[in-house]
């Protein structure tokens, strides 16, 4: 008898045990109640560290980067330069500023010279230096002579004609593609401009999180959150890493019949003025634009802004917007 009792104890034990759920091994993300601050990156370009301190010159007028537009022809007054993709153009200059040319490499250095801030045709002359932890690079004063820039506020220049004719440039996207289906940080690495890095935005007004090209490859594991900014319409603010707010709206848009438009916003002022940043004027880019549905009115659309800027002749990655529909 007892050993029968015994034997009955046992198996109601194990029933009790075999009915317990298993514990998942995906157990959700806990809630950002408190998102770790943001701090941008120190290779993140600051505009303010070489703009001018003295009245800036007239700014040339801005032409709209239409893809009819001729190829700018490169100055023929210096000799070639090997290694240098002559000519460059500003950037990351704001609007009324301009970038000082110094009479050497350093902003200790005399200002001899400016740069609108979205000035082209800018030449190159070969030499290269560090000051200050910046690289800088001599290139022909406009005004005569020769002078220094910080070389962080110049990217090789590339007229839009030629950069829509580029089908290198359709390469590039495709395996932007690839590297976020298949979360491939070594590709998407590989992708990204080594001058610049990748300047990512969730919201157009919102935090600007610079990747350089190592900082890119190792994104899809990161547990680093980002505060993101408020999102449009709603002004809730968006905080999470870069797979929980950022890869989620890209695998949306590259899992779908998108369509791409070369240095077209398409209607997205609409929702944003100035989609295409001032500041990025010099920077060729392609929208990338998924279409709403029937189901939703169209209103489910999505899109990311895609700039690209030349390195040594062969396009990179240079940054990512995203937009979505605003109520």
């Amino acid at each position: 008898m007892k050993k029968l009792l015994l034997l009955i104890s046992i198996c109601l034990t194990v029933a009790a045990c075999a009915s317990q759920p298993p514990v998942p091994t995906n157990t959700p993300l806990p809630p950002f109640d408190t998102p770790t601050p943001f701090v941008v990156p120190t290779n993140t370009p600051i505009i303010t560290n070489e703009t001018a301190t003295t009245q800036p010159t007239q700014a040339t007028q801005f032409v709209p980067t239409s893809t009819d537009l001729p190829q700018v022809a490169t100055s023929t007054s210096l000799p070639p330069v090997t290694g240098v993709f002559n000519p460059y153009a500003v950037i990351l200059v704001n609007k009324g500023d301009v970038l000082n040319i110094r009479s050497a490499a350093g902003i200790g250095q005399s200002v001899v010279g400016s740069l609108a801030p979205n000035a082209i045709n800018v030449n190159r002359t070969g030499p290269a230096t560090s000051a200050g932890g910046d690289r800088w690079v001599e290139i022909q004063n406009p005004s005569g002579g020769v002078g220094w820039v910080n070389a962080k506020f110049l990217t090789e220049y590339t007229a839009p004609s030629a950069f829509c004719s580029d089908s290198r440039v359709a390469d590039l996207l495709n395996n932007v593609r690839t590297a976020m289906l298949n979360s491939n940080g070594e590709l998407l690495g590989s992708l990204v401009s080594p001058e610049h890095g990748l300047d990512l935005r969730l919201w157009r007004w919102g935090t600007v999180a610079n990747y350089t090209p190592e900082e890119a490859a190792w994104v899809f594991n990161s547990d680093y959150v980002v505060k993101w900014g408020p999102a449009p319409g709603s002004g809730m603010d968006t905080n999470g890493t870069f797979s929980q707010q950022i890869l989620p709206k890209l695998q949306e848009v590259f899992s779908a019949n998108y369509t791409l438009n070369c240095n077209n916003t398409l209607d997205l002022a609409t929702f944003s003025t100035e989609p295409w940043l001032s500041e990025y004027a010099n920077v060729n880019f392609y929208t990338i634009f998924k279409p709403g549905s029937e189901q939703y009115g169209g209103l489910d659309w999505r899109a990311w802004i895609a700039g690209v800027e030349y390195v040594q002749g062969k396009p990179m990655l240079f940054a990512l917007i995203h937009f979505q529909w605003e109520p």
